[in-house]
C-alpha cells in the first residue's frame, strides 16, 4: 500500500458511514437553496422526519432494483411522510438512480421540469435528501400543516 492509500484509508475506513453519506446530502440541500434564492424563494430546512421517510424509500428501491414513487407496500410519498411523523399540508418527492455525486443528481433534477418544479415549490419549508444503496437518491420537500 502506498502512503497515499494508507492515508485515505485512515480517513475513510475509520469514519462512520453516516458521516460519509452526510456530505452529499448537505451539498444537495445547499444547491437547492441556491436555486430557490435565484428564483426569489426562501431557503428550506432539513427535516429529520423527512430524512427517515426518504431513507426508508431509498433502501426499499435499492432492495427491489426499481426507481419509483411507490413503495413495496404501496406507500406514496405522503404516506411515508405521515408514517415518519411529519404532519404536512404539502409534500413532494424527487427520486433518481445512478448519479455518483451531489452535482450529478442536482443537475439531473434541475434539468427535469417536474423535479425542478418540486424544488421550486413556494409552499415548501422543509427538505430531506438521502443517497441510499446503489446510488438511489430520494429528495422530499414539504411544509408542515399550518404553514401553507
Amino acid at each position: 500500500m502506498s502512503v497515499k492509500q494508507i492515508f485515505l484509508c485512515g480517513i475513510l475506513c475509520l469514519a462512520p458511514a453516516g458521516l460519509l453519506q452526510a456530505e452529499p446530502m448537505r451539498d444537495v440541500v445547499s444547491m437547492v437553496n441556491k436555486l430557490r434564492a435565484e428564483n426569489g424563494l426562501h431557503a428550506l430546512n432539513v427535516s429529520p422526519q423527512l430524512e427517515k421517510a426518504a431513507d426508508l424509500h431509498a433502501s426499499d428501491m435499492a432492495r427491489r432494483g426499481v426507481l419509483t414513487h411507490t413503495g413495496s407496500n404501496g406507500s406514496t410519498p405522503a404516506k411515508r411522510a405521515k408514517r415518519a411523523g411529519y404532519k404536512f399540508c404539502t409534500v413532494a418527492e424527487n427520486v433518481a438512480a445512478g448519479q455518483l455525486s451531489s452535482a450529478e443528481v442536482m443537475q439531473a433534477w434541475a434539468n427535469s421540469p417536474g423535479h425542478r418544479k418540486n424544488m421550486l415549490k413556494p409552499k415548501a419549508r422543509d427538505i430531506a435528501v438521502v443517497r441510499g444503496p446503489n446510488n438511489n437518491w430520494v429528495m422530499m420537500l414539504a411544509a408542515k400543516r399550518g404553514t401553507c
